[in-house]
């Protein structure tokens, strides 16, 4: 089993989003993380910090599931990368 703890900065265009509209977003995250096999195990906001959200992620497999499911959570490669999520840091946990 392997963890992740993910920081996300998120973009200005995100920001200005309406509350229900940002909302909105983190049960579709939710989803593509599941094609993959992947928990999302809690969402909140983290303080004293550059980014604005924070994710757990957990998956039995041997983590790489998590790097093909951060590359479609991110639209990696498309015109749509960086939209709305600027950065992230991630803390992979055994």
């Amino acid at each position: 089993m392997v963890k992740f703890i993910v920081f996300c900065e998120m973009t200005p265009e995100f920001l200005r989003l309406p509350l229900e509209e940002r909302q909105s977003w983190i049960p579709k995250w939710t989803e593509i993380a599941k094609k993959y096999g992947i928990k999302t195990l809690f969402q909140g906001n983290p303080m004293g910090i550059r980014e604005h959200t924070v994710f757990a992620f957990e998956t039995i497999g041997n983590g790489n599931e998590y790097f093909m499911f951060q590359r479609e959570w991110l639209a990696l490669g498309t015109p749509d990368a960086v939209k709305y999520i600027k950065n992230t840091r991630t803390i992979t946990v055994y």
